[in-house]
């Protein structure tokens, strides 16, 4: 009976450092993604922020555009 305790907690020791092992991976895969997530919103942000420009300067451009052509050439939408 002492045997099979002593092999149970062996092997309960080995799956409690498994255990241990794989939650360091973890934790480890989270802190990556959480910096390439933060990098990624960096750049895409900056991205954003200048396409946001180039858009409302196409707009404002295409409005005074249709201001100064003839009215039945463009209509609005």
């Amino acid at each position: 009976m002492a045997d099979e305790w002593k092999r149970a907690e062996i092997l309960l020791e080995e799956i409690r450092s498994d255990v241990k092992a794989i939650a360091e991976g973890h934790l480890l895969l989270n802190k990556k993604i959480d910096d390439k997530t933060e990098d990624l919103r960096e750049n895409l942000g900056g991205k954003l922020d200048n396409l946001s420009l180039a858009v409302k300067e196409i707009s404002r451009d295409l409005r005074a555009h249709m201001r100064q052509t003839a009215p039945p050439a463009h209509v609005s939408v």
